[in-house]
């Protein structure tokens, strides 16, 4: 209740200081126009097409595929010793490497369009999931392993019944971590790098000086990660045996 309190303030107080003039039009637009400008622009199929709808499949592959190998690398690193030596020391300094400077690396590998995002997308997310889900693995007692050893379960029913089920908490919060790095690199990259997407239509805009479609854009780019971040945490928190 009290964050959309605080929200409807906020863009009151924007309303209510650009339409006194205290800040020029040019530099920043009342809600009410970014609004409008956001549904004339949900309503453009090419902006659609060619933006939205490109930005979120890319999103949502680079999630999905950070996700599922963020969980898989950390069981491996919980399962053997020899993998979690050798990726520790590259986990713990990963975020201190500039990501975007593998650009050119990515286009050699995968050529130019979708692609190298989607690799430089996935491999900004998929570390926090690792981190997380390795968390949650080690959480489980080692007395827990023993009785189902005892009781006979074998590793792919112990995995699928204790430790994913147990872990389940430490992978939501990497997930939902996952997604807002996710949402963050892809318009990033497009910003910078890319020739469509919702990240190059608002640097365009912005060297283009047109501040209604920027701000317009910016105000989609908001809500679609609102939207995402609701959604992921209700499905999350199904799974999530601390909340029930």
């Amino acid at each position: 209740m009290w964050s959309v309190v605080v929200v409807v303030g906020f863009f009151v107080i924007v309303e209510l200081i650009v339409q006194s003039g205290a800040v020029s039009s040019f530099k920043l637009v009342p809600v009410s126009t970014m609004a409008t400008t956001a549904f004339d622009l949900l309503g453009d199929s090419a902006f659609l097409v060619n933006d939205l709808l490109r930005s979120v499949i890319i999103i949502v592959v680079s999630f999905v595929a950070a996700s599922v190998l963020g969980v898989l690398v950390a069981y491996a690193m919980w399962r053997w010793g020899a993998c979690r030596r050798s990726l520790s020391p590259y986990l713990n300094v990963f975020y201190a490497v500039p990501t975007f400077a593998m650009y050119p690396i990515m286009v050699v590998l995968f050529g130019t369009g979708s692609l190298p995002i989607i690799a430089l997308t996935t491999a900004f997310g998929v570390v926090v999931v690792i981190l997380n889900s390795l968390n949650g693995f080690n959480a489980v007692p080692e007395v827990v392993r023993k009785l189902a050893s005892t009781l006979g379960m074998g590793r792919t029913q112990y995995f699928k019944k204790i430790l994913l089920p147990a872990a389940m908490p430490d992978i939501a919060a990497g997930l939902k971590l996952c997604m807002a790095y996710s949402v963050i690199a892809a318009l990033a990259m497009e910003f910078i790098l890319s020739t469509q997407g919702l990240g190059h239509f608002i640097s365009y805009s912005y060297d283009s000086f047109a501040t209604k479609d920027m701000y317009g854009a910016v105000l989609i780019v908001a809500m679609l990660a609102l939207v995402a971040n609701i959604g992921l945490t209700r499905l999350l928190s199904k799974l999530d045996w601390r909340r029930r």
